[in-house]
């Protein structure tokens, strides 16, 4: 994704329901943005495991 960062994609997801729980997306774009939804949720997930590894290995050289 473009320069995404975890913060930046939970921003989007959080105005993303927002406005579909406020009926502010149109049935002709509701596809777009759950697609959208989907690929931001992926790339959090992706970006949590990733530091969490980035961290186990952190403690693991440190030897805690």
């Amino acid at each position: 994704m473009e320069d995404l960062t975890y913060e930046k994609a939970e921003h989007e997801l959080e105005q993303i329901l927002d406005d579909l729980r406020n009926d502010r997306i149109g049935i002709d774009a509701l596809a777009d943005k759950v697609e959208r939804a989907s690929k931001l949720i992926i790339f959090c997930k992706e970006k949590l495991a990733s530091t969490e590894k980035k961290v186990e290995d952190i403690v693991k050289q440190l030897g805690l």
